[in-house]
């Protein structure tokens, strides 16, 4: 249940930056949202007593996460404002996928057949969403696919944080990267005014942001990920309500066939890890 509020509270999160976004330049946005968050993440970190912990920044690896982070956020916010936030959100949905084939890769993992039929499927649903035909095309998808790349990229990095620092701190420092990257985007822009009204709903996006952050750390370290993770897809269902209630948005019959197969796929490589590790983890019999 944390896992599926904490969805509809990062797809509240996108409605509402599409809202801004689209009236104001992007750096601007992507500032003073993440300087909401940086308040609100960095409060829940002091609250449960871990300021000190924020001597881990320097590792490496959290600095590598959250350069990775923000590259993605940067682009999924600039698609964003383009694409509808149904057709944005299956695409980057598809990074369970992107992690399964870059696994193998990095850390040698053993990928079987079915689970490479799974990522396979799963990037044919994404070809439906992207649409690459010369009349169908939208580049912006592709942003969006980069940043499922990026996305794919952090997770499989976080895997090799050491454990003892905080998730809330990984968290945290999502949120400075974040505000950094809106910085430097700012250098290229000129920055306006905003209506209280529209300061209103970035703050409203910011909150949105840290209680999904927070949600998703708490779901993923009180049950199983198998049990927890096919939670995650229920964001689909949210991106349409959002997109359809404010903006008007509707996805056509490929993009909901590609969002469906997208879907299927991560479910059924997910279920197939499962195996996986029951195999590897039950005893094994003695020879007869």
């Amino acid at each position: 249940m944390a896992l599926a509020v904490g969805m509809a509270a990062f797809s509240a999160n996108d409605t509402c930056m599409k809202l801004v976004a689209t009236r104001y330049p992007l750096g601007e946005v992507i500032v003073l949202r993440g300087l909401v968050t940086i308040v609100l993440v960095g409060a829940v970190l002091i609250g449960l007593g871990h300021f000190m912990a924020l001597r881990a920044v320097r590792n490496p690896l959290v600095l590598g996460r959250t350069l990775l982070d923000g590259a993605a956020m940067l682009m999924f916010t600039s698609a964003l404002v383009h694409m509808r936030i149904a057709d944005l959100s299956a695409i980057n949905l598809a990074s369970p996928l992107i992690i399964t084939a870059l696994a193998v890769i990095v850390h040698r993992e053993q990928v079987g057949w079915r689970r490479w039929s799974a990522i396979a499927v799963g990037f044919v649903g994404v070809l439906f969403v992207v649409k690459p035909t010369p009349t169908a095309f939208d580049v912006w998808a592709l942003v969006g696919l980069g940043c499922a790349f990026a996305g794919a990229s952090r997770d499989l990095m976080t895997r090799s944080v050491d454990p003892a620092i905080p998730a809330i701190v990984i968290s945290f420092m999502a949120a400075v990267g974040a505000t950094i990257v809106g910085l430097v985007l700012g250098l290229w822009e000129v920055w306006r005014p905003m209506a209280p009204a529209d300061l209103g709903i970035v703050a409203i996006s910011g909150v949105f942001l840290a209680i999904g952050n927070l949600l998703i750390v708490i779901a993923f370290r009180a049950g199983e990920v198998a049990v927890v993770a096919p939670f995650r897809y229920t964001l689909l269902i949210w991106a349409a309500i959002g997109g359809y209630l404010a903006f008007g948005e509707v996805p056509d019959g490929w993009a909901v066939l590609g969002a469906a197969l997208i879907v299927g796929s991560g479910l059924y490589a997910l279920h197939r890890e499962v195996v996986r590790r029951r195999a590897l983890a039950a005893p094994l019999r003695p020879a007869e």
